[in-house]
């Protein structure tokens, strides 16, 4: 087993982490980043804009970042420049903190682009920048990832963005709907079980990620039954954290799980859906195309994650685990298939958009069937 771990950020955790904003951008003058209008209408706005005026720290608004887009990132990095920003406070959810950690990058770098993809290794300068969370899920708070759309007409990553500080509130996720509550969990439970189903090395890692993975199912469990469970909100939000560190893939060396992204990945071009939609509901189809070649770990993750029983033979264990996983979408108001959009992508589409490798084991077939059966 060989690896290297580096996570730069300062975590703080708790109801009174705001408190950390009059000092850590004293002297700054400051950009707010966030999405649509949640963050005004469940106080977090008002919350960090009354801090700043009472520090007597300027602030300029850039709202509307429902979607990373490359577009969006660029117009960004352009009012900072012009207002002469030192410092990015990203609010809100993943899209909101990718696009903050790419203009905290980008207002430094003319050579930006270099970076996308992994061209160019990071050499750490960015903008001063904190990130808050108040829908943790994909645990884009806790890397140095940026995911863009509408990058030459294709999804790209922007590597190195790493924030300095991240401050988590977990009462600011009280406000979710049960819907939005159920997706944070549900998709930081995919990234994990990705992580715990393709480490073969690292058993540390691998416990770290089967105690976050029963944990998440529990608190989602709980909130369905009672939305105000303090606990189990806490519990998503680290998880959403953890989740991304680092720690999970320490000492893993053939992620084969990177082909449920792929999946995903196509009915995002196609449909133009969220993540988080096209994820959902491309993690049931993967993990029974996945059963085909790694049977050994996904009856490890239903048996003794889901706590399927262990005396049913493959067929029916894939049957019963994708079933509690439905039935457990369902109960949160996720969708389960896309058949309420446009046709099926075909082969073409789908060799078209990916590149060899984005296949993995899996023939072009077998991936169409996957696409396929996310319209059932």
């Amino acid at each position: 087993m060989k690896f290297q771990y580096h996570n730069p950020i300062k975590f703080y955790f708790g109801t009174d982490v705001f408190e950390q904003i009059p000092t850590l951008c004293a002297g700054r003058r400051v950009m707010l980043v966030y999405g649509g209008g949640s963050v005004k209408e469940n106080g977090v706005y008002g919350r960090i804009t009354e801090l700043l005026h009472g520090s007597g720290i300027p602030y300029v608004d850039y709202g509307g970042q429902t979607t990373a887009t490359y577009q969006g990132i660029l117009d960004g990095i352009a009012l900072a420049k012009r207002e002469g920003i030192d410092a990015v406070i990203e609010v809100g959810g993943a899209s909101a903190v990718d696009t903050g950690k790419a203009i905290a990058f980008g207002a430094v770098h003319e050579d930006m682009e270099d970076y996308i993809e992994g061209g160019a290794v990071s050499d750490g300068n960015h903008l001063f920048n904190i990130i808050i969370p108040t829908y943790p899920s994909t645990g884009s708070e806790a890397n140095g990832v940026c995911d863009m759309m509408g990058y030459k007409g294709t999804g790209a990553e922007l590597f190195g963005a790493w924030p300095d500080v991240c401050l988590m509130d977990p009462s600011t996720t009280m406000s979710l709907d049960r819907k939005s509550t159920a997706y944070s969990a549900l998709i930081c439970f995919i990234q994990t079980s990705a992580w715990y189903i393709g480490n073969h090395e690292n058993e540390i890692a691998k416990g770290f990620s089967g105690v976050v993975l029963k944990t998440l199912l529990e608190s989602l469990e709980k909130l369905l039954a009672d939305p105000q469970d303090e606990r189990a909100r806490e519990n998503i939000m680290w998880a959403s954290c953890v989740n991304t560190m680092g720690i999970f893939r320490s000492g893993i060396d053939d992620f084969y799980p990177w082909t449920l992204y792929s999946v995903s990945y196509i009915l995002r071009m196609a449909h133009g859906v969220s993540y988080r939609e096209a994820l959902a509901v491309a993690y049931l189809s993967w993990l029974e195309g996945a059963a085909k070649y790694y049977m050994q770990d996904i009856r490890l993750l239903f048996t003794e994650i889901l706590g399927i029983p262990a005396m049913l033979d493959d067929a029916g264990l894939v049957e019963e685990g994708c079933t509690r996983l439905r039935k457990l979408m369902e109960a949160g108001g996720i969708p389960v298939t896309l058949s309420a959009h446009d046709e099926c992508p075909t082969k073409e589409y789908i060799q078209k958009s990916l590149n060899p490798e984005d296949f993995g084991i899996f023939t072009l077939e077998e991936m169409a069937q996957m696409v396929a059966r996310c319209y059932r």
